[in-house]
């Protein structure tokens, strides 16, 4: 990029780290963050080995960490092959959606927070350009906005709406493009980019400046040009489990569903109940200063930010996924209610209704209640 531009200019573009730790991933986020990437790698290969389910989950958190080792071909791989995968498993594990109404949503093949399989594209343009052996970077960059489009497009609501139209635009894929184009000399191309990247995200400042450059820059010198710094920064969101009210909206959509698929249209009385919540890090940093020759030559401009991705997301469908954990526990109360009806007949034929009877009845309630308590959120 050196070979043409006519200034150098430190940019620092902040992209928190994604993915959502749980379960037996904490110890290796833990090292991650305390900078042993070889122990992180390691950890994940041994995840990858045993669990073969979720491996393109394990795939997602080990193409960071090897690029933190700048392992940029395996972090190539790696990112590819869980794209791939996510892309297959979108809306197809039927047989997990059948587990998870029997149990919890744990059961299902992960398919991926939206805005991790919005950005898994973003990392593999990005690492596909540190590793230097194909094009295909700038293939990876459109593919960030062409898989937020189809997601957003992929959901609606019962009343024809799109809940997920939302949902905040990515502007890391159009800048990672606009700078492979500036790269190539396709100054047109990348001034499009550029427009697109300050209308997706104003606060990003750099912009007018990258866009003013590809405009009335001049072809640079041997030895002049522009240094794009891009930083990876923070830990990224995670998820928690938390009891959550059945509100208003959520009733409605719930009882929408299941009186669509019942011919009864009675539901059971549900308040609250379990769904995973996005919670975010408070301490992250903020802001970024990058030095040459120990003088001071730029500081950062926030240009994606995972964490309002990820809550805005969560916001935007929180009452579906509320709907959904209303659905599932209606289910088993429904089938417990069930159960105990099936074991009455003969007592209705019998016309009397014993004490084996009622702790029977007592026995089918309590299996219940065990089988609903034995629901937890997904936190993958």
């Amino acid at each position: 990029m050196d070979r043409y531009l006519n200034s150098i200019m430190a940019l620092a573009v902040s992209l928190f780290l994604v993915s959502c730790a749980g379960g037996q991933r904490t110890n290796v986020r833990r090292e991650f963050d305390e900078g042993r990437y070889q122990s992180s790698h390691e950890k994940l290969t041994g995840l990858v080995r045993k669990d073969g389910k979720n491996e393109h989950l394990y795939l997602l958190e080990r193409g960071v960490v090897s690029l933190a080792l700048a392992r940029a071909g395996d972090a190539v791989r790696d990112l590819r092959l869980a794209r791939d995968r996510l892309d297959d498993l979108a809306g197809t594990d039927y047989g997990g959606w059948l587990s998870s109404m029997m149990l919890d949503d744990r059961q299902l093949a992960y398919q991926g927070a939206d805005y991790e399989q919005v950005l898994v594209r973003a990392m593999l343009a990005l690492a596909d350009l540190a590793d230097g052996n194909s094009e295909d970077a700038g293939a990876y960059a459109l593919q960030v906005a062409s898989r937020q489009r189809k997601i957003i497009e992929s959901f609606r609501a019962r009343d024809g709406s799109l809940p997920k139209s939302s949902y905040r635009q990515v502007a890391f894929g159009s800048y990672l493009k606009a700078i492979i184009d500036e790269e190539a000399l396709k100054f047109d191309l990348a001034k499009i980019q550029f427009q697109k990247v300050k209308a997706i995200e104003p606060r990003f400042s750099p912009a007018a400046a990258d866009i003013k450059r590809v405009v009335e820059g001049h072809h640079s010198r041997k030895g002049n040009g522009v240094v794009h710094v891009l930083a990876l920064v923070g830990r990224g969101p995670f998820r928690v489990e938390v009891e959550e009210p059945v509100t208003r909206d959520a009733l409605a959509i719930a009882h929408y569903i299941w009186a669509s698929s019942r011919n009864r249209a009675a539901i059971p009385n549900i308040s609250r109940v379990k769904i995973p919540a996005v919670a975010v890090y408070e301490d992250n940093p903020t802001e970024l200063h990058v030095s040459a020759d120990a003088s001071p030559a730029g500081s950062t401009s926030l240009l994606t930010d995972i964490e309002t991705l990820a809550l805005d997301e969560f916001e935007a469908i929180r009452e579906h996924i509320v709907a959904r954990a209303f659905l599932r526990r209606a289910f088993k109360i429904t089938a417990t209610q069930l159960a105990i009806e099936a074991a009455n007949r003969d007592n209705d034929r019998r016309g009397e209704y014993t004490d084996g009877d009622a702790l029977r009845d007592l026995g089918i309630s309590a299996a219940g209640l065990l089988w609903s308590a034995l629901e937890g959120a997904d936190l993958r």
